[in-house]
């Protein structure tokens, strides 16, 4: 087996060289407030209410992401003027970098919030244009007659087009593991090289004439379904094989795996290392490893050839990639296998109707029939999905293992294929459950007291973990809802980044979540908390307020049974690790005819543990200092969480005065419409001498009951 494959050694060596010594891309390095760029709408267009995304690709080929405030149509020759930025390094603990994803998606930069000053049809000899439009025009007919969301997968399996296809489907695909299914990579060149031998056998045409055909046609389909990293990898992969084929070699070798990994890390060494990499040569490696024995097995058992190699195919690529997909999507599917078994075999099919639908839509009929069995088809896709993600158990968060966990499982499982080879069944099946618990052995939280600020946005999210383990949460993060009572995207700052840090913090239930106040800002997050993690209680103002994602926070609440508290100024909580909540506002009755009633009776704690007291405002304002002053309190805190993220209508000098803290935080987005923090409240702060920290700038902001505070970012 291995022994057999002399450039297995020389690829290893190879790929270990391009990760340590790669290249990196030109990206953007600085923010440009007005930038104008001229070149190419490239890529698939994704249509908002308030403007478009695409790509635009500038005459030397540089690419960066481009969101305008208007209309885009891909192909158009454009003159943009917006902010250019760069992508950022990670903002918050543990999560990954989007300068590092950008980099290996050759994208140099964004430009935001852009301007239309100039725009032309495509000139008809455009390279850059005819390509998308291309995708554009076959879009058009598959939507014409295969409804939605059944159209978004066709063109997701097509070439990757998906930005239509809606939220809760897009989450149940990615927990039931089968969201592969949506990108243009090896499955899907796969089924075009089955479908181009097949018909190159059905015309009689010769072993290599057959293999070089199918090369050329892998190729242009890669280039047509817009050329993303994961086909053109797939498609050197395929080529290789093919080219070994060719040569009287088996198409799948260990030596052509090699050859392909040293190819693809001299053509793309800026992807080198990332997940997309390592989760395309683990798919074929397990492939090769597994495979035939489970092919075997099926055949044992009665399966026919055909059911016993998608049988093999499945399980062996479950087998191979789910510790990487559990690292970088923090999730393992238990039903999995099931679910690719349910979905894969079908998408073939789905391609091969949609392909044949564009090539006879100007034909009577018989678009119109291809298309409804492709309908049925996609049904079948959706219903599986659906009733899979559906099932108890569905989706484990897991944090995510450490690569050396995963190195372990590998070689485990290079152990099982050799003892498979030997037949020695019991041997292969412990090894495997070996690696297996390397990677879901439980991941434990650093010990000790802290207080995470969450770089959230424009809104709060802060994480304090006690020494025995609790985690209490003060927000959870989201978006101001424009209007009461409208759906909106508040919940999903909470999805993309407070559950995924909490899990990466080997948090698996949250103890608390303290709601100061129902704005969709601080309670985006509540919900998909609620959903995936769970929590012990809520306390909240009590409130009235319909906006959408605090009905949703409250009734999942109830559904599932969470108490929810109503505190008041003067109880105080303990945990039983010595850590003490002092609930100081809001008072009843209620402040009212404030100009801002929600914000100036959120909840405001004082945090105490050992010595050590952080006052957190919510988004109270200089009505409720001023009730907390009169009330004779002690206000010292040697950490202040500042209030309304730092509003004018906050934060007075009386009021700083008697809090006296040593460090302020200020949890506020990047040029957000509001003009937080405001010029007089960081002066009214840095006269004092107090040290400010600004998730803005900052990222991430970890404070320590020492005092010590530490950033994600330089500041």
């Amino acid at each position: 087996m291995l022994h057999r494959a002399p450039l297995l050694v020389p690829a290893v060596v190879f790929v270990g060289a391009i990760v340590l010594l790669r290249p990196q891309p030109a990206l953007v390095e600085h923010e440009l407030p007005v930038a104008v760029l001229s070149g190419t709408v490239t890529g698939d267009v994704t249509h908002h209410r308030w403007g478009d995304d695409g790509e635009l690709t500038l005459p030397d080929g540089t690419r960066f992401e481009l969101t305008v405030r208007g209309s885009l149509s891909a192909g158009d020759r454009i003159v943009a003027r917006g902010r250019l930025e760069p992508f950022d390094q990670a903002r918050n603990p543990g999560e990954p970098s989007a300068r590092e994803l950008a980099a290996e998606r050759g994208v140099a930069g964004r430009l935001l919030d852009a301007t239309l000053l100039a725009r032309r049809p495509a000139a008809p000899g455009d390279r850059l244009a005819w390509l998308p439009r291309l995708r554009e025009w076959a879009s058009e007919i598959i939507r014409k007659r295969i409804p939605q969301p059944q159209a978004s997968i066709l063109t997701g399996a097509l070439w990757g087009e998906r930005g239509t296809l809606p939220h809760d489907l897009k989450l149940e695909f990615q927990e039931t593991g089968t969201v592969h299914v949506l990108v243009t990579a090896g499955l899907h060149l796969g089924v075009i090289a089955l479908l181009a031998t097949a018909l190159c056998a059905t015309f009689g045409v010769p072993r290599i004439g057959a293999c070089v055909a199918t090369i050329v046609v892998v190729w242009l389909y890669a280039l047509v379904s817009g050329a993303h990293l994961p086909s053109l990898r797939a498609a050197t992969m395929i080529s290789l094989g093919l080219a070994a084929r060719a040569c009287g070699a088996r198409a799948l070798s260990w030596n052509a795996y090699a050859l392909a990994a040293i190819v693809v890390a001299a053509l793309w060494p800026a992807a080198v290392g990332g997940a997309s990499f390592a989760l395309s040569f683990s798919c074929v490696g397990a492939i090769l490893l597994f495979a035939d024995h489970i092919v075997a097995w099926c055949e044992r058992i009665g399966l026919p050839p055909f059911a016993a190699e998608a049988c093999a195919l499945t399980v062996a690529t479950q087998i191979g990639v789910w510790p990487l997909t559990a690292q970088t999507f923090l999730t393992v599917a238990p039903y999995g296998v099931i679910a690719n078994l349910a979905v894969v075999p079908v998408v073939g099919g789905t391609m091969i109707l949609g392909l044949a639908q564009i090539v006879t839509d100007p034909i009577p009929l018989v678009p119109d029939l291809l298309a409804a069995l492709d309908t049925g088809l996609l049904d079948w896709i959706v219903f599986a999905v659906h009733a899979i993600a559906s099932l108890p158990g569905a989706r484990l968060a897991i944090a995510p293992p450490p690569t050396w966990s995963i190195l372990c499982y590998d070689l485990c499982a290079i152990g099982a294929a050799t003892a498979l080879a030997a037949r020695r069944r019991i041997a292969a099946l412990a090894l495997l459950s070996l690696g297996t618990v390397a990677v879901v052995v439980p991941t434990h939280a650093q010990p000790g007291f802290s207080v995470v600020m969450l770089d959230v946005g424009q809104g709060d999210g802060i994480v304090v973990r006690t020494p025995h383990g609790h985690t209490i949460m003060f927000d959870t993060g989201g978006r101001l809802e424009i209007g009461a009572g409208e759906d909106s995207s508040a919940e999903t700052i909470g999805e993309r980044i407070v559950v995924p840090y909490l899990i990466r913090s080997a948090v698996r239930h949250v103890d608390g979540l303290i709601l100061t106040h129902p704005h969709g800002d601080h309670v985006g997050g509540c919900a998909p908390i609620l959903r995936d993690l769970g929590a012990a209680w809520i306390a909240d103002g009590g409130q009235p307020y319909d906006g959408h994602a605090y009905r949703d926070c409250i009734a999942i609440a109830r559904a599932r049974g969470v108490p929810i508290h109503e505190p008041r100024a003067g109880e105080v909580w303990h945990t039983d690790d010595g850590v003490t909540l002092r609930f100081l506002s809001p008072s009843e009755p209620f402040l009212a005819d404030t100009g801002d009633d929600v914000n100036e009776n959120s909840i405001v704690v004082m945090l105490e543990y050992q010595g050590f007291r952080m006052l957190f405002m919510g988004d109270a304002g200089q009505n409720a200092e001023r009730r907390l002053l009169a009330s004779g309190i002690d206000l010292h805190a040697d950490v202040l969480k500042v209030g309304h993220h730092g509003s004018a209508y906050a934060s007075t000098p009386a009021f700083i005065a008697a809090v006296d803290p040593k460090v302020a935080l200020i949890s506020v987005g990047r040029r957000n419409r509001f003009g937080h923090p405001a010029p007089a409240t960081i002066a009214t702060l840095v006269r004092r001498g107090i040290h400010v920290y600004r998730t803005d700038a900052c990222g991430a902001v970890t404070v320590r009951a020492t005092g010590r505070v530490t950033t994600m970012l330089p500041c």
